[in-house]
């Protein structure tokens, strides 16, 4: 049977892990924070197509749903996904190497996650605290994240291109065009 996290060559890795009771205000703003410090440190995973961190506080319990039963959750819960390039244990190798210096401000703040929260201690706890995406269906499932990249970057020169070459006779555009996008190669 086909995993449910694998689209094409992309992978849906999601984990819920409990955060400790007290910290749910340090680790929201700590979050919130990431952004005013610069670039995400996520960024700094180069096999990731798309990655996020929410808190989730309870379930949304709504009568006109027609649910068996109402569900609530014991203590608030930080959610990781991310949607990433090839398989999940080298990502997660490289998410607790590249991620420690967050990572204990993040995890670390989570019921049962390891004191250093780091290294194969972190990766142990993430795959233990995984849960199976529903369904899973990747926009660029066969595209690892360089060739998207590489795509909109000669998207950008396409357009570029496209402005610069306003107005040009039909000669000197078949000459421009050659030269930049076949002659380049």
């Amino acid at each position: 049977m086909a995993s449910p996290n694998v689209s094409g060559q992309a992978y849906a890795f999601m984990a819920m892990t409990p955060v400790m009771p007290g910290e749910e205000q340090p680790l929201a703003e700590y979050l919130r924070g990431l952004r005013a410090r610069g670039p995400s440190p996520l960024a700094r995973l180069a096999r990731t197509h798309l990655a996020r961190f929410v808190i989730v506080p309870d379930f949304k319990n709504d009568p006109t749903w027609k649910q068996r039963h109402e569900e609530h959750l014991d203590l608030n819960y930080l959610i990781f996904t991310s949607n990433l390039d090839g398989d999940l244990d080298s990502y997660l190798d490289e998410l607790c190497e590249k991620l420690a210096p967050e990572a204990k401000e993040i995890w670390g703040r989570c019921v049962g996650c390891p004191e250093s929260a780091e290294g194969a201690a972190l990766k142990t706890y993430l795959r233990h605290n995984q849960i199976d995406t529903g369904i899973f269906f990747a926009a660029y499932g066969e595209a690892t994240v360089a060739t998207v990249r590489k795509a909109l970057r000669e998207r950008e020169k396409m357009i570029a291109f496209a402005i610069r070459a306003q107005g040009m006779a039909p000669a000197a555009l078949h000459e421009a065009f050659l030269a930049e996008f076949i002659g380049a190669q």
